[in-house]
């Protein structure tokens, strides 16, 4: 299969937004599969949901289900017993994608390696007997779910039927058989014995597990009601699966899907571009195009993270110094408030106590042509890491995916930025829900606004 873009087919997807329909619909996937069980992460944590989720991987495997695992290596570093305790179960291999080779050498590994080890499979897939997928920006861990104590993301998924899971599942067949997938008996091997002792631990563990917001009743009505309510949410609609090759993590100098996203932006007949972003750092060509669909008389509005809510300080730091650029533009610029509202009514547990976070990938033309994935508006996802992601032409799901954005760029999810007198101000709602302006970075201590002044001076924009 020919990285890029599938054909455009007729298949039948929905959004996923909720972060309980996110942790359930892979839940129910994991417990209604009959025969093979695919996952493709850059992160699977070994926290409360990555445990949870292992759990019904083994669970589906004891039932005989065939099941196949496709993690990044550099999110794995140290857990390779566990997973090689998983793989000694005979219907379940474990591959690590872009390994690093050896143990106890990583940082020298790293740092002689690090043009190649640098390259990154960013991808996200969850595919079940190849008629259902589940394709976006959540990795496997607590903040993606709205469990986590200090910090939980706003993310999106798309699950698809259809045309379009059997080209998800050739394209992760695609990486599978990729020199780059290294099988984990290569690294350490386990008798099957392995498997059962983690499948006794495991049901022992959930068993006494209190206070986690998704346990749910275990008969297959359940999930049987559960997924047939999911299919009803659907809509028909003409989508494509767009990915990159491998290929491009050993280095080979590809940007397949920053091409195919720049094709879609650079018609000139959008007038609206509604865009939310974790990480966006837009390079000079892209500020030009939004600044051309503004004096088409268009629309662009950007939701990405604010330097109180990225994790990455070095990625806020070269975006920054785009902000003048985007304004000028005429691009209405937004930034995550660390108390967002919305994303509060998505945490499960620790309410009020866990600041939020942004991780969405989505954009949407028009209202009615959607992506959603593991693409970043930023250099590392055009020209190291490996993406995927659904582009879908439906007016049903752009008026969805729209309304999302819009909630995000509400006063009461983010700051607004503009300029008064030539600086920067950011301006939302106060604690009372008043409007309130700022004139300095808000949420931050001024070592946090200074470390990322100094990062942004730093030439490394294109590893970010």
């Amino acid at each position: 299969m020919s990285a890029g873009a599938t054909a455009m087919t007729l298949s039948s997807l929905s959004l996923v937004a909720d972060s309980e329909q996110a942790f359930t619909l892979r839940i129910t996937l994991a417990r209604l599969a009959r025969r093979t069980l695919d996952v493709q992460y850059y992160i699977w944590d070994d926290d409360t949901t990555g445990k949870l989720l292992i759990y019904r991987v083994l669970e589906a495997a004891r039932r005989g289900v065939k099941v196949r695992m496709l993690l990044d290596h550099a999110n794995q570093l140290g857990r390779d017993v566990k997973w090689a305790a998983l793989d000694a179960h005979p219907n379940i291999e474990v591959r690590l994608f872009n390994a690093f080779h050896g143990r106890y050498k990583h940082v020298l590994q790293w740092l002689h390696h690090m043009p190649l080890l640098n390259h990154r499979m960013h991808n996200k897939a969850w595919i079940v007997d190849g008629e259902r997928a589940l394709v976006g920006g959540r990795n496997i861990a607590d903040h993606y779910f709205g469990v986590n104590a200090s910090t939980n993301f706003r993310d999106l998924d798309l699950y698809a039927r259809g045309p379009i899971v059997a080209d998800t599942q050739a394209a992760f067949d695609c990486y599978w058989d990729s020199p780059l997938a290294m099988p984990m008996k290569t690294l350490r091997r386990y008798r099957e014995a392995a498997a059962e002792r983690v499948w006794q631990w495991l049901r022992q563990w959930r068993r006494s597990l209190k206070n986690y917001p998704y346990l749910f009743p275990q008969h297959e009505a359940f999930f049987t009601d559960y997924l047939a309510g999911q299919d009803r949410q659907c809509v028909q609609a003409h989508a494509v699966l767009l990915f990159d090759s491998p290929d491009k993590a050993a280095g080979v100098k590809q940007t397949l899907m920053g091409d195919q996203l720049a094709h879609l932006l650079a018609r000139d007949d959008h007038q609206e571009l509604l865009m939310e972003a974790s990480y966006f750092i837009p390079g000079d060509a892209f500020v030009a195009e939004l600044a051309e669909m503004k004096q088409r008389g268009g629309r662009a509005a950007v939701l990405t993270n604010s330097l109180a809510t990225n994790d990455v300080i070095a990625a806020h730091g070269a975006y920054a110094r785009y902000r003048d650029g985007l304004l000028d533009a005429g691009v209405e610029l937004h930034e995550l408030a660390p108390n967002a509202r919305a994303l509060h009514r998505q945490v499960r547990l620790f309410k009020g106590r866990s600041r939020a976070s942004l991780h969405t990938k989505a954009m949407v033309l028009d209202r009615r042509e959607v992506f959603v994935g593991s693409f970043n508006i930023d250099p590392r996802s055009v020209h190291l890491n490996t993406e995927m992601g659904y582009y879908v032409a439906s007016a049903e799901l752009g008026q969805q995916v729209a309304a999302f954005i819009e909630e995000g760029l509400a006063p009461e999810n983010s700051y607004r930025v503009d300029k008064e007198q030539g600086k920067l101000t950011w301006a939302g709602d106060g604690h009372d829900g008043r409007p309130l302006v700022l004139h300095n970075e808000p949420g931050v201590t001024v070592w946090r606004r200074v470390l990322a002044c100094l990062l942004s001076l730093l030439p490394i924009e294109r590893m970010l």
